[in-house]
């Protein structure tokens, strides 16, 4: 018999990161099981909240005293048992707490409203009114204000509401006049709710109150009622006549229609009929209707427009499908990596593998890097498998959330698009996961847990036995390092799936063209390759990985340039609204005609951005329609299936976009792709530059020629002679990666080696300094006690690059697990950074661990 369970309370404080035993009540002890979610009394006060079932005990081995569970608050558990150990295990790997993990597999919109009332002591039930009142013209002004409130509400009162009452009589006798000063209502209610507890738990010593915890359970769900006779219409005739049933003339005309109807939705009686839901209810209450309920989910809408195409496989899909295929039950296997060049027909492979898996009784998960961006993906794979694709991202309400993982629970969702977290969705019967275009930085998450779903997704191989295919045209370095050392199944795509050719790059120079007297943002040679394209009826892309109109906002006369106020970098420039934006933050500033520091007239924009280049194309090419895909023109719901739908239906020739425009968009009539900026992204202070160009660039040639015409690329650059662009050129990936894994081989970067980065950030500098000296010194000393004397892993202290962002000064330490091991370094950073937080560091400080970052930016 269950006696004991050890749980995780819904309380992100990390001082409530731990297992907390409690004592299972007899009535629910053939009810609870692993997972659940239950309800148990937490802290002083006992107050309900929220826990997750971690394990099951007949003993209580800690010998100490513990509270009952009050409740169990679903029917069936919320978390299987391998859920429970992925949680372990993503706590182990990325440094982070329980409920960070727990947060990205339970579904969404599970709600617990709980409340503290105030109630007459029990002693004082039987005694009447007069009484009680002579009573508390015994108490002091504050006891006596308390106990008149819970009289005149009948013996029970919320605490929000007696603290409503308490702030407006204050406010009324204009006492405390400084509490009542705090403009802030939430603060101000704490700060009253403050003062009255410590006065309600003496009345309750006095036996004059009783406190106790009551709560709500609320699931975000919706039920439609749907309405029908509760008898043939020739009985209930005879049974309204029988029993003398009086009837309005709107209630008879609603029997009337169901007659005819059967199951008809409650409002659509109230709108066709005119009837009040008042008089329908009546018509239950006589017992001539009955009600009955339907769950109802909530559906995403996509505006994109697809036009199927009749697809016939080629020599090496095929190969790749049955590979796939062939060992989808086969224990030994490995994740697969499907090498394929752009417009190769990586999708057409995923949709066979996941009709196979669906042939088998299992159920598929496809990743995309961001799924606002893949509205065609999502329309490929709902035009070929109808309602059973579902989709899930972070734009959904929270209600659209909860009704997707409802849909997969009930098995009407077999097939999920997601971005990252998509991955956690909790398919019964799970067999197949693809992370398409798997080499894109999304697919690590930037906030706890920051877990790698590449990662999650080996996990899952090796814990669940699924069937894990891996994407791309371009693979990221460590990802490719991983199939050349034999750690993935390597599978190439290296034809396009209409045997046409890969567009011809053409590098330009623009040096070059400086020298000849062009200073625009246009070689030459794109701008005739441009009218060519436009005269012979077919469209073009242009793509600038920047946002905005210019880059930043100086003064030529004293170089002053115009900064976030919260962080440490330029605004860039916003033309059409004449601001300065912050790209980090979201601060704006109106851009003054004269500098704040000298009041030069001499201010001026510098440096391009895609809302430049747009007014430049159409003031070049007059008549030609532009359209512009980036993040300021999609910020509204729906913009971005618009525009691609405009794209697609012909309604413009040139489309301009930042990196948006690079993933999984088809369009046949697009022969010209122009490459404004390659050095924007060569020339970035990451290690990862040269990879992310090659990439990036790639993605974005392969746009152009995916139809019966030929595509053309033209790369503006002013480094011609750099080794990336010459493999870009030739769409070089096994040179590029040969050149680049003897740099990371060198610099003992990844694959070769982990990084841990840890940032210390803070409103003040010096704290911020302090801290983050604490935490090497404790670092240092530990790994000494240790025998460790050589410290060269250790990078920095140092302020980040970006040493500001939000009002936060930035400090960093990155660790390199060379010459130490991994598992040592991550055990000595969890001790110090989050068992021993409150000793090392400041409260005002925040921490922030990474396994393997992105950017150490």
């Amino acid at each position: 018999m269950v006696r004991y369970v050890k749980v995780i309370v819904k309380n992100n404080s990390q001082y409530t990161d731990n297992l907390f035993t409690y004592k299972v009540p007899d009535f629910l002890q053939d009810e609870i099981c692993l997972g659940h979610r239950v309800l148990v009394p937490f802290g002083k006060g006992n107050k309900p909240i929220e826990a997750y079932v971690f394990k099951i005990m007949h003993n209580n081995d800690e010998g100490v005293d513990t509270k009952d569970i009050y409740d169990i608050l679903d029917e069936r558990p919320i978390l299987k048992r391998e859920d429970l150990e992925l949680i372990h295990w993503m706590k182990n790997r990325y440094l982070c707490t329980y409920m960070d993990c727990i947060n990205l597999i339970i579904p969404k919109g599970y709600k617990l409203n709980n409340y503290k009332l105030i109630t007459l002591h029990p002693s004082l039930k039987g005694i009447d009114m007069y009484e009680l009142y002579d009573l508390s013209e015994k108490l002091s002004l504050n006891k006596k204000f308390i106990f008149q409130k819970v009289l005149d509400n009948k013996g029970t009162i919320k605490l929000d509401k007696l603290v409503d009452k308490r702030i407006e009589y204050s406010v009324e006798v204009a006492e405390d006049e400084e509490i009542y000063q705090i403009k802030d209502k939430k603060t101000l209610k704490r700060k009253v709710a403050d003062n009255l507890n410590s006065l309600l738990y003496k009345m309750k010593e006095e036996s004059l109150i009783d406190l106790k915890w009551e709560y709500k359970s609320i699931k975000n769900e919706i039920k439609i009622c749907y309405v029908s006779l509760k008898m043939e219409y020739v009985d209930m005739m005879f049974y309204i006549k029988e029993s003398k049933i009086r009837l309005g003339d709107k209630q008879k005309q609603v029997l009337e229609f169901l007659k005819n109807n059967e199951d008809v939705e409650i409002n659509d009686l109230v709108d066709l009929l005119k009837a009040s839901k008042s008089s329908i209810n009546s018509l239950k209450d006589k017992n001539l209707i009955e009600f009955k309920y339907e769950d109802y989910y909530r559906k995403t809408k996509s505006n994109f427009n697809y036009q199927n195409k009749e697809v016939v496989l080629n020599e090496e899909q095929n190969n790749a499908i049955d590979k796939i295929t062939s060992e989808m039950f086969n224990s030994e296997k490995k994740p697969y990596m499907i090498h394929g060049v752009t417009g190769s027909g990586k999708t057409e492979v995923y949709m066979e593998v996941i009709d196979y898996a669906l042939k088998q009784g299992l159920d598929s998960i496809v990743l995309v890097p961001e799924i606002s961006l893949t509205p065609q993906t999502i329309a490929r794979f709902k035009n070929r498998f109808k309602d059973i694709v579902g989709v899930f991202h972070s734009r959904l309400s929270e209600g659209e959330k909860h009704d997707v993982f409802r849909e997969i629970k009930k098995g009407n969702i077999r097939i999920l698009i997601g971005a990252r977290s998509a991955i956690f969705a909790p398919f019964n019967s799970l067999g197949v996961v693809i992370v398409d275009e798997f080499h894109e930085s999304s697919y690590k998450s930037d906030k706890n847990p920051k877990f790698s779903t590449l990662e999650v997704g080996r996990y899952l191989v090796n814990k669940r036995d699924i069937t894990l295919v891996l994407g791309s045209a371009t693979p990221s370095v460590e990802e490719y390092y991983r199939a050349k050392t034999g750690e993935y199944e390597l599978i190439e795509l290296k034809n396009r799936a209409n045997n046409k050719p890969l567009p011809k790059i053409e590098v330009v120079d623009m040096k070059d063209e400086l020298k000849c007297g062009n200073r625009s943002f246009l070689s030459n040679k794109l701008r005739l390759q441009i009218e060519e394209e436009i005269k012979n009826n077919n469209q073009v892309i242009l793509f600038l990985n920047r946002r905005g109109y210019s880059s930043f906002v100086s003064c030529r006369e004293c170089g002053y340039v115009f900064k976030c106020k919260n962080c440490d970098i330029s605004l860039t420039y916003h033309k059409k609204q004449n601001i300065g934006k912050c790209h980090y933050c979201g601060y704006e500033q109106s851009i003054p005609k004269t500098c704040p520091e000298c009041e030069s007239k001499y201010v001026k924009a510098f440096g391009m951005g895609t809302e430049k280049i747009e007014e430049e194309i159409k003031h070049i090419f007059e008549g030609v329609r532009v359209l512009r895909l980036d993040k300021d023109t999609t910020s509204q719901k729906h913009e971005l299936e618009n525009i691609l739908n405009k794209f697609q239906n012909r309604e413009a020739d040139i489309l301009i976009g930042t990196q948006m425009i690079s993933k999984g968009l088809d369009f046949k009539h697009v022969t010209l792709v122009g490459i404004l900026s390659a050095d924007m992204m060569l020339n970035f202070p990451d290690f990862k530059s040269f990879e992310n160009t090659f990439q990036l660039v790639t993605q974005v040639s392969g746009r152009a020629g995916r139809s019966e015409k030929e595509g053309k690329v033209i790369l503006q650059t002013y480094d011609s002679q750099s080794s990336v662009i010459k493999r870009i050129v030739d769409y070089d990936f096994e040179g590029f990666y040969e050149d680049e894994i003897k740099i990371r081989k060198l610099f003992n970067y990844t694959p070769f080696n982990n990084m841990l980065s840890v940032v210390v950030s803070g409103k003040n500098e010096f704290m911020v300094k302090k801290n983050i000296t604490n935490l090497y010194n404790n670092i240092v000393y530990l790994l000494k006690e240790r025998g460790i004397q050589d410290f060269d892993f250790i990078l920095g202290p140092n302020p980040c690059s970006i040493a500001k962002i939000n009002l936060n000064y930035r400090w960093q330490i990155l660790f390199k697990d060379d010459n130490i091991e991994i598992n040592l370094l991550k055990g000595i950073i969890k001790y110090i950074c989050i068992t021993k937080r409150d000793v090392v560091f400041d409260k005002d400080i925040n921490i922030s661990i990474d396994i393997n970052p992105n950017s150490i930016l």
